[in-house]
């Protein structure tokens, strides 16, 4: 019995002492859960601050760089192209917006209406296109436009200047060159009062531009007594002899090549030496090209007189860093490249100014800031636009073979 008892006292004790251990180990596995859940509060705390002062979001958005990168054109656009590239790399290196990535999408529309408008098909439908720099030629402009205006897609053209492109009242034109109604009107007043000019005679290829602009300094001129001559070539011809006949009987003063490539006013300045006479040679924004139209002309082309649509890149200070870094990068600069580099930073900075709402860039934001902007650039003078999307300020300035380079001889400030 006695054994019995202490047999049931022992088991007593052991159910005690285990109760004790139970209660124990339940007390540390409370105790754990309360830590690891403070601890969870704690992260939670983090998680909510790392939040609330992280970058937003990262954001990838695409900007088009519509223009010639084939064809004739092919080395003004490509030159062009690349300061495009550049532009946006540098904006993509100043975290002007931070958890944003800008990329370029390429567009050759080769300097040909029909694929320009092709071209404007695919960028309008790509929703993560914000903006568009080009295109580069007045008539694949003007074949994009409608596309480009219908998709809400804003574009920045670097280069057309055609007059009809502000007149059809699309909401996303913009462009950094002085339209023709401008440039023309300047370069038949620098060829009377500069040059003193009796007898002119212009030949145009039949494009947008270079017809359009052809017509202006032929009325310019026209109205200020000069006799004007005219003949038309093609962008494909290479034997100018019928045309430059005609000139050479007409004896003008000056020759007025309003033409996009300046490889082919080269060639008809080579061709007019081999065909024994001369006359002062002039021409416009596309003949800007110290490769094509001086290098490539084994000196046919000095003393010829073109545009710069703003001024001589070269001659701004602002400008000298982005110049150097190009060269560097490419070997030499061409007639658009720094303001191509200049009309991308605009349409960056309309980007900036838009802002990412709920995880993109709105194009109608976009278009808006284009609408107020007062962006002062590499080219030292702030650009803004009219209301039908023409530069609202800068000029036009003369320059002139002189040995291997163009040099500004004058400038003709915007009214």
């Amino acid at each position: 019995m006695r054994k019995t008892r202490f047999i049931a006292l022992m088991l007593a004790v052991v159910l005690v002492l285990t109760a004790g251990l139970l209660a124990a180990g339940c007390g540390d596995d409370t105790t754990a859960t309360t830590t690891g859940s403070t601890d969870t509060s704690a992260a939670t705390d983090n998680s909510e601050t790392t939040e609330a002062t992280a970058p937003a979001e990262a954001v990838t958005i695409k900007i088009g760089a519509a223009g010639p990168f084939t064809g004739q054109l092919a080395k003004i656009g490509i030159d062009a192209l690349n300061a495009v590239k550049m532009a946006v790399d540098d904006f993509n290196a100043s975290g002007a917006m931070p958890g944003v990535t800008v990329e370029v999408v390429e567009a050759d529309d080769g300097a040909d209406p029909a694929k320009a408008a092709s071209v404007a098909e695919k960028l309008a439908s790509d929703e993560a296109v914000v903006g568009v720099v080009g295109p580069m030629t007045s008539s694949a402009v003007k074949a994009a436009l409608p596309i480009y205006d219908e998709g809400l897609v804003p574009l920045v053209t670097q280069s057309a200047t055609n007059d009809e492109l502000s007149e059809g009242g699309y909401v996303v034109f913009h462009r950094t060159a002085p339209k023709d109604g401008i440039q023309g009107p300047s370069i038949a007043k620098f060829m009377v009062d500069d040059l003193s000019v009796k007898k002119v005679f212009i030949i145009d290829d039949k494009g947008t531009y270079s017809q359009g602009l052809a017509d202006q300094v032929d009325k310019a001129l026209s109205d200020a007594g000069i006799a004007v001559e005219r003949a038309q070539i093609t962008p494909e011809d290479k034997d100018f002899s019928a045309v430059l006949t005609k000139v050479k009987s007409a004896a003008p003063d000056v020759l007025f090549m309003p033409i996009p490539s300046p490889a082919q006013a080269a060639a008809i300045a080579k061709q007019m030496v081999s065909m024994g006479f001369e006359a002062q040679l002039a021409g416009a924004d596309g003949l800007k090209d110290p490769t094509e139209f001086i290098k490539n002309a084994g000196g046919a082309t000095e003393g010829a007189y073109a545009t710069s649509l703003g001024p001589m890149p070269e001659e701004v200070p602002a400008a000298q860093d982005m110049l150097t870094r190009f060269i560097a990068k490419y070997t030499e600069t061409s007639l658009f490249t720094a303001q191509s580099y200049e009309a991308t930073m605009v349409l960056l900075d309309a980007v900036k100014q838009a802002g990412v709402v709920d995880g993109k860039v709105d194009r109608q934001a976009v278009n808006d800031a284009l609408g107020s902007t007062a962006y002062t650039g590499i080219l030292g003078f702030p650009i803004s636009f009219t209301p039908e999307g023409d530069l609202a300020a800068g000029g036009i300035y003369i320059i002139q073979v002189q040995g291997d380079k163009f040099v500004q001889v004058k400038g003709i400030k915007l009214q």
